[in-house]
């Protein structure tokens, strides 16, 4: 399956740098407008995201340092109370917490994976290199999901009794669910080809996918009983502006808006340039939000679903950027190396 740059800076970045996002050139287009930093809500929450100005990655939380080498450290996942990092070394990692008051908490051994962290109901979940190829392990210590073929990109349902997650134990990546115990495991998808990245939505209710069983990866959406299973949505939207001509079909880094009602998402056009998108879960209405000669991608949608943050290389390098729903976005960070994954940490 095709992958983004920035999607492959997540997938390879835990063991090696990633390199930042090239700027394509483009004759004849205006250069991006500089817009002043944006005014971030006080509404109880932060933005976090990874940061290569130190030389290696490490995590950022409002602008100030929160992890420091020797070792680089990659951003899971965020609680009110601190972030879930991958701290990687010698090509070893290990899943870690850190407070915002604290000492640093190692939550596993090290191996050759620990990344993929998904927390909620409690329960906190992620792929773990640790006596196989890719295992699921609790850091509560629960029952780990293993298999010779390997297990991996679990989501946890809103309750933490269970979650999603993909597997090639039946000869090629399909979504599967099972009981948080790990009981009651079933299949829900049944392709010949790659079904990947599976995100349970708010409610519980649905659990969107990425299946290239089209020729190129698109999002699909599934109910958590393998009932209801289509696209995202059946357009190939028309747009008159730098993209002008038909969306191609490759679409990634899904995330659900707190009501479940939509998705934003990111996708390539027909220039080869990756910009971001919402999509309504009942209707499929697709919706461009932002547009240019550059990429726009990895989307992360503030807590009360009315901010959305992003990477943009529009500037010359991966930067990252905010902007509310409906709105301008303004640029976040300034630093001449890349900045990325953005992700927002509730403090309410």
């Amino acid at each position: 399956m095709r992958r983004s740059l920035l999607g492959l800076m997540l997938v390879a970045g835990c063991s090696r740098k990633p390199a930042p996002v090239p700027v394509v050139p483009d004759a004849g287009r205006p250069a991006p407008v500089q817009r002043p930093a944006p005014r971030l809500p006080d509404a109880g929450f932060e933005l976090a995201w990874i940061s290569e100005a130190s030389g290696l990655p490490q995590v950022v939380v409002d602008g100030a340092p929160l992890t420091k080498g020797p070792a680089a450290h990659y951003l899971g996942a965020t609680r009110a109370d601190g972030v879930f990092v991958t701290r990687s070394e010698e090509e070893q990692e290990q899943l870690r917490f850190v407070p915002f008051a604290g000492a640093e908490v190692a939550l596993s051994g090290r191996s050759p994976r620990a990344r993929g962290v998904t927390t909620a109901g409690g329960v906190t979940l992620f792929e773990s290199g640790s006596g196989g190829l890719s295992n699921l392990e609790r850091v509560d210590g629960g029952q780990p999901i293993t298999h010779p073929a390997g297990s991996f990109e679990p989501s946890l349902a809103p309750d933490g009794l269970w979650f999603a997650f993909v597997s090639s134990r039946d000869g090629d990546a399909e979504i599967y669910r099972a009981a948080i115990d790990g009981g009651q495991l079933q299949r829900l998808t049944a392709f010949h080809l790659d079904d990947v990245a599976p995100k349970v939505s708010p409610d519980g209710k649905w659990i969107a996918f990425v299946s290239n069983r089209e020729g190129q990866d698109r999002l699909f959406l599934v109910k958590p009983d393998g009932r209801g299973q289509r696209r995202l949505h059946s357009e190939n939207a028309e747009d008159t502006r730098w993209d002008a001509g038909e969306l191609e079909a490759a679409e990634a880094d899904a995330v659900w808006t707190p009501d479940s009602r939509e998705l934003i998402f990111s996708a390539r056009g027909p220039r080869g340039y990756w910009h971001l998108y919402s999509a309504e879960v009942a209707s499929g209405a697709l919706t461009r939000l932002t547009d240019g000669a550059w990429d726009d991608q990895l989307p992360a949608l503030s807590p009360d679903g009315k901010w959305i943050a992003f990477v943009s290389s529009r500037d010359g390098n991966a930067e990252v950027y905010a902007m509310p729903r409906g709105g301008m976005p303004g640029r976040v960070t300034f630093e001449p190396t890349a900045d990325w994954k953005p992700l927002w940490v509730p403090t309410k």
